[in-house]
C-alpha cells in the first residue's frame, strides 16, 4: 500500500458507534473501551480501535496480541487520532477461536509504562473471539486473474478463477459472481473446473478506483458454505466523467472529507477542552491522483511529539510520491508502521519496484533548564540531588545549570529495492540509517545511531499450494556517538589495553570497515561477532491443500538486534513453530492445533536458557441444526531452565487453558446471534517464587435485530483471578479480583435513517464498582453534512465522576 493511502487510513475518523464487539475487563484510568470495527472473521484483518478516557496523559500506545496457541505476543504500535488509537491485526494472524491481545501505554512526562488490563495483563490478557465459520477453512475458489490490488485498464479486464479444489459437499450450480454489488453471474463462462467472465471494454463501465468481486457458493444442502473476494484497482483516462458520489472539473474527478469537533473531558476532577479539525481530498485526472490530509488539535504541543498531522502526494502508474506523516510497511524485522515525517515515494518499472522513505521518527523535545549556579555550589547540589542531571551552562562565567535532559530529533533513511515475479515471488532488500542530531538540543543523554540491512523473499510454487517465505537482517546499534570514532591510540592507550594484540588489530579491522556507515567507538554493538548477536532471520513452509493448511516455521532473532523502525521486535529468542488446520467433508467439522518450542539465550550469555513449550489444540463443530455452533480449545505451556533452587532466576511452570464457545443465529420475536464463552487457566509455578495463577471468565452476548430500525445488544462478563505477587517487603502476596461487568446497549432509526439514536448503560460490580451511562446521536442534516453528538457519565464510586462531551460536524463533498 502507498504511503498515501497508510496516512489517509490514519485520518478516517473513528466513529465509535458502529463498533460491533465490545471487550470487558479491568477498568484503568485511561483506556475507556477497546473493540473492533467489524466483525471478526477468519483470514481478513481485524481493525481495532481504544477509545482512550483523555489523550494528553498518553504518548504512545502499543497493541500486543497473539493468536490461539502462541506463547508469545506480537506488539505493533497504534495510531493516535484524538482520543482514539488504532491498529491493524494482519489476516494471517486471525484465525478462531479468539485473539489473545492487552495494551501497553506510554505515559506522558514519566517513564512509567502502564498495561490495560491494568494488573498481571501479560498472564491474563483480554480476548477477542473469532467464529469458527466454514468460509473460514474452505479454500474451493482459486483466483487467477487479476492478481490482488492490481491496477488494470478497462479494455484489459478478465476475471478467472478455478474450482478444482471444491469438493462434493459443494454445489456448484449455486455460483454466484458480484462485481461490487451487482451480480454478473449470467456473463461467465464455465469450462470444466475454469470460471471466466470478459470485462473488457465498456462492459461494465467501471469507474476509476477500487473495485472487488465476491464469489459464493453454497453447500449441497443449499446453505452457503464459501465466500471470496478479491480486490482490484481500475484506471482510466475518464476518471471523473464516470465516478459515482464525486464531483468533477475540468476533467478531474474529486473528493473532499472535512470534519470539525469540539471535546471536553471532566476526568479526575480536571476538565480539557480539545478542539480538532480533519481534512482530506483526493483528485484523479487521466492515470494520475493526488491526495491530502490535514489533521490539527490544540493537542500540539513544543514538548510532545507531534500530535498533528499532515500528508500531500501523488501517483501515477509508475511514480508515487508524497510529504509528510506516514507509515511505511516494509518487513516485520526492519520496519512495520512507525511514523515517519518526511518524504516518501515509490517507482514501479515493470517487475522492479525502488521504495524510499527519508525523515524524522523522533522529534526534538528541548532539555529543561531547573536551575543554574555557581561552579563552587557543583557538589552540594549533586549531594542534595544525586538524581538529576548536571552541566556547563554559560563557560565564559564558569555558570552550571541543573537540568531534565531534552530528545535529540532522530532522522530515518529508508531505501528498498523489490523484484516481483509474475508467479507473485518476490526478492527484496531492505537498508535502514538512522541517528540522532547531537546538535538539535542544547542538553540531552547518549545520542545514537543505527545501522540494519536485510534480505527477504517469498516463491509460492504450483498456485500457492506451496508457499516459501524468509527474511534476515543484521543490524549495527551504537549506543553513545558523542565523541566519534576512535583512533588507533584510543585502541591501544585509552579503551582496550587489557586486550590482546590480535584482538585490538580485529577491533580497528572493524572500525575501517563499518565507519563509511555508521560511527565506531566502543558503544557499538556488535564489537563482537561471537554468535552472530544482531543477526535477525525468520523462514516459514506453508502447504495449502483443498482442505488442509500446514505451516512450519523457524525463526531465531539475536539478543542484541535492534532496528529503530521497529521498536517491538522481541529479541534473544530462537525456535520453531509447526501449525495447521483442516476441515472434514461438509465443512461442519474443522480441526486445529499446533506446538511451539522457543529458547533464549541465544549469545550464551545467560547462567542458563529457558525453554518454552505450547501445545494446543481446538475443535469446531458448525451446526446446521438448532444445535449451537460449538469450539472446545485447549493450551499447555512451560517455561523451564536448569535453575530450579534460585530463588531469583529460576523457572519451572506449567499452565492449562481449557476454552468452550457456543454460539447460535436464531429467530424469536427478532434476528438474534447469541454467544456463550467459557474459559479457565491455571498457572502452576513450581520455581522458590511460587507465583502461580488461576482466571475464570464466563461471557455471553446477544445482539438482537427487529424489523423496525432498531438494534440492541446485551452483554455480560463475569470475571476471577486470583495470583500472587511481592509486596513492598518483598514478602509473597496474595491478590485476589472478582467483578461483573454488564452492557446494555440500543440503537434506534429515524427520519428514513436521517437520525440515529443510541444509548447504554454499562454498570461493574465486584472488586471494580463504576458505571457508565452513554448517550449518541448521529444527524444527517443535509445528504453530505452530518452532525454527531456524545455525551457520556462515568460514575466511579472510589473516586470523582467523570463526564465527557463531543460535538462533530462533517462534511463529505
Amino acid at each position: 500500500m502507498h504511503p498515501m493511502n497508510r496516512t489517509r487510513l490514519a485520518f478516517m475518523p473513528a466513529v465509535v458507534f458502529l463498533f460491533v464487539t465490545i471487550s470487558f475487563s479491568q477498568i484503568q484510568e485511561h483506556v475507556l473501551r477497546v473493540a473492533v470495527v467489524d466483525q471478526p472473521s477468519t483470514g481478513r484483518p481485524l481493525t481495532v480501535n481504544a477509545e482512550l478516557l483523555t489523550s494528553t496523559a498518553v504518548d504512545r500506545v502499543e497493541l500486543a496480541y497473539r493468536a490461539f496457541g502462541r506463547s508469545e505476543f506480537k506488539r505493533i504500535e497504534m495510531m493516535l487520532n484524538g482520543n482514539v488509537a488504532s491498529a491493524i491485526i494482519p489476516a494471517e494472524d486471525v484465525s478462531p477461536p479468539f485473539i489473545e491481545y492487552y495494551l501497553l501505554l506510554h505515559l506522558r512526562d514519566t517513564e512509567r509504562l502502564e498495561t490495560y488490563p491494568l494488573d498481571n495483563a501479560v498472564m491474563q490478557p483480554l480476548r477477542f473471539d473469532i467464529p469458527a465459520t466454514p468460509e473460514a477453512y474452505d479454500q474451493a475458489i482459486t483466483f487467477m486473474t487479476p492478481e490482488a490490488g492490481e491496477r488494470v485498464f478497462p479494455d484489459e479486464l478478465f476475471i478467472s478463477f478455478s474450482l478444482l479444489r471444491a469438493d462434493s459437499s459443494l454445489d456448484r450450480s449455486s455460483l454466484k459472481i458480484f462485481l461490487d454489488e451487482g451480480e454478473i453471474t449470467g456473463q461467465a463462462m464455465i469450462s470444466g473446473d475454469l470460471v471466466m467472465v470478459d470485462g473488457s471494454g465498456s462492459r461494465f463501465n467501471l469507474p476509476g478506483g477500487a473495485h472487488s468481486i465476491r464469489i459464493e457458493l453454497n453447500n449441497t444442502s443449499g446453505d452457503k458454505a464459501t465466500s471470496t473476494t478479491r480486490t482490484f484497482i481500475i484506471v482510466r483516462s475518464d476518471w471523473g466523467k464516470t465516478s459515482t458520489g464525486r464531483a468533477s472539473i475540468g476533467g478531474w474527478s474529486y473528493r473532499s472529507t472535512s470534519q470539525a469537533e469540539t471535546r471536553s473531558e471532566a476526568i479526575g476532577g480536571t476538565s480539557t477542552p480539545y478542539n480538532r479539525l480533519t481534512l482530506s481530498v483526493d483528485g484523479h485526472s487521466d492515470q494520475f491522483q493526488v491526495g491530502g490530509s490535514l489533521y490539527l488539535t490544540n493537542e500540539e504541543k513544543s514538548t510532545r511529539q507531534p500530535q498533528n498531522r499532515f500528508f500531500i502526494g501523488g501517483e501515477s502508474p509508475w511514480l508515487n510520491l508524497g510529504y509528510g506523516d506516514s507509515y511505511p510497511r516494509m518487513t516485520s524485522l526492519i520496519m512495520s508502521g512507525r511514523r515517519v515525517r518526511g518524504l516518501s515515494g515509490s517507482i514501479n518499472v515493470g517487475s522492479f519496484r525502488l521504495d524510499v522513505v527519508k525523515g524524522d521518527i523522533v522529534r526534538r523535545i528541548e532539555s529543561d533548564t531547573l536551575k543554574t549556579f555557581l561552579a563552587d555550589s557543583l557538589a552540594s547540589e549533586q549531594q542534595a540531588d544525586p538524581t538529576a542531571s548536571y552541566g556547563l551552562y554559560d563557560p565564559a562565567t564558569s555558570l552550571w545549570g541543573k537540568f531534565r535532559y531534552g530528545t535529540f530529533n532522530r532522522d530515518i533513511l529508508l531505501v528498498r529495492p523489490v523484484y516481483m515475479a509474475k508467479s507473485s515471488a518476490h526478492l527484496g532488500f531492505t537498508y535502514l540509517k538512522s541517528k540522532d542530531d547531537m546538535k538539535s538540543i542544547r542538553f540531552g543523554g547518549k545520542p545514537q545511531e543505527n545501522l540494519v540491512a536485510g534480505v527477504d523473499f517469498s516463491v509460492p510454487i504450483h498456485d500457492r499450494l506451496v508457499e516459501l517465505t524468509a527474511q534476515a537482517a543484521f543490524s549495527a546499534t551504537n549506543k553513545d556517538i558523542t565523541h566519534g570514532t576512535f583512533s588507533d591510540y584510543e585502541i591501544d592507550s585509552v579503551i582496550y589495553t587489557d586486550f590482546s594484540e590480535s584482538r585490538r588489530n580485529n577491533i580497528r579491522n572493524l572500525r575501517d570497515v563499518f565507519s563509511r556507515y555508521i560511527t565506531v567507538n566502543e558503544n557499538l554493538v556488535p564489537l563482537n561477532m561471537t554468535n552472530v548477536p544482531t543477526l535477525a532471520y525468520e523462514s516459514a513452509v506453508a502447504l495449502n491443500l483443498p482442505s488442509t493448511f500446514l505451516k512450519l516455521t523457524y525463526l531465531r532473532h539475536g539478543n542484541s538486534f535492534e532496528s529503530f523502525g521497529e521498536s517491538t521486535i522481541r529479541t534473544d529468542v530462537e525456535g520453531y513453530d509447526v501449525s495447521g488446520r483442516t476441515k472434514f467433508p461438509g465443512n461442519q467439522f474443522s480441526i486445529s492445533g499446533g506446538f511451539e518450542r522457543l529458547r533464549d539465550n541465544t549469545a550464551k550469555t545467560k547462567p542458563a536458557s529457558t525453554t518454552g513449550l505450547t501445545a494446543n489444540t481446538s475443535i469446531s463443530y458448525i451446526s446446521r441444526t438448532e444445535i449451537p455452533n460449538i469450539t472446545l480449545g485447549y493450551v499447555f505451556a512451560s517455561n523451564d531452565n536448569a535453575l530450579i533452587n534460585d530463588s531469583l532466576f529460576g523457572v519451572d511452570d506449567k499452565t492449562h487453558r481449557v476454552l468452550v464457545q457456543l454460539g447460535k443465529q436464531f429467530r424469536f420475536g427478532a434476528q438474534h446471534n447469541a454467544t456463550l464463552g467459557l474459559s479457565t487457566s491455571s498457572r502452576k509455578d513450581d520455581s522458590p517464587k511460587h507465583f502461580d495463577t488461576r482466571n475464570t471468565s464466563v461471557v455471553f452476548s446477544a445482539v438482537s435485530t427487529y424489523s423496525i430500525p432498531l438494534q440492541t445488544v446485551f452483554s455480560l462478563s463475569i470475571n476471577s483471578t486470583k495470583y500472587s505477587t511481592i509486596d513492598a517487603t518483598g514478602g509473597r502476596l496474595e491478590v485476589e479480583t472478582a467483578f461483573t461487568s454488564a452492557l446494555a446497549q440500543a440503537q434506534y432509526r429515524l427520519m428514513d435513517n436521517k437520525l440515529n439514536l443510541s444509548g447504554s448503560l454499562s454498570p461493574t460490580f465486584g472488586d471494580i464498582q463504576r458505571t457508565l451511562i452513554d448517550a449518541r446521536a448521529q444527524y444527517s442534516i443535509l445528504q453530505n453534512l452530518n452532525a454527531f453528538f456524545q455525551l457520556s457519565f462515568y460514575l466511579n464510586k472510589t473516586s470523582t465522576n467523570d463526564a465527557i462531551f463531543s460535538l462533530m460536524l462533517r462534511a463529505d463533498v
